[in-house]
């Protein structure tokens, strides 16, 4: 019977050790996402998504000191979705913005074309 409490307790105690590993790849992993959204420009054009991302993560490392390891598991997962959202997004906002500038340098250029056109038109009729 001792045997196979004992056993049963070494089982057990792995794999709660396999647990804490997942969890601690999952927070790594969230780390280095959140740090590479933060070089991108998700800090600029979605810091609201990021934020969320930041807090789950945070959360997640304080589920995984409490040796709560499905909650950190679970947080750490959302927290990367919410990176993967935020790089998304910034990404996203970052192509608008540039398509707003060249929408506005077409209608620019438009505009000079029409005035040298009638400056010439002027010109011609001289």
């Amino acid at each position: 019977m001792f045997v196979v409490v004992m056993g049963l307790s070494i089982l057990w105690l792995s794999g709660c050790s396999g647990f804490a590993a997942s969890s601690r790849q999952k927070i790594s992993e969230g780390d280095k996402a959140l740090a590479g959204a933060k070089e991108g420009n998700a800090s600029v054009n979605a810091p609201v998504e990021l934020k969320a991302a930041e807090d789950k993560l945070r959360e997640a490392k304080a589920a995984f000191d409490k040796k709560d390891y499905n909650d950190a598991d679970r947080l750490a997962e959302q927290a990367l979705a919410d990176v993967d959202y935020a790089r998304t997004k910034g990404a996203t906002e970052k192509v608008k913005k540039e398509a707003e500038e060249i929408r506005q340098n077409i209608k620019t250029l438009r505009q000079e074309i029409e005035v040298l056109t009638q400056k010439a038109g002027l010109q011609g009729g001289k």
